[in-house]
């Protein structure tokens, strides 16, 4: 995972698409020490997964 473009995508302003296994989510946070970030379905929001 490029954790900096993730970030970029956190903090941008406009939406922009992440796939994770061919599903869109939503990136919420960034963990820099383990290359993860925290996101969530726009279906199952209540649902949050770590992607590598």
């Amino acid at each position: 995972m490029n954790v900096s473009r993730a970030q970029q995508i956190i903090e941008s302003e406009k939406e922009i698409l992440v796939l994770h296994n061919g599903t869109p989510v939503w990136l919420q946070s960034v963990d820099e020490n383990n290359q993860t970030a925290r996101a969530y379905t726009r279906e199952q929001p209540d649902q949050e997964m770590d992607i590598l």
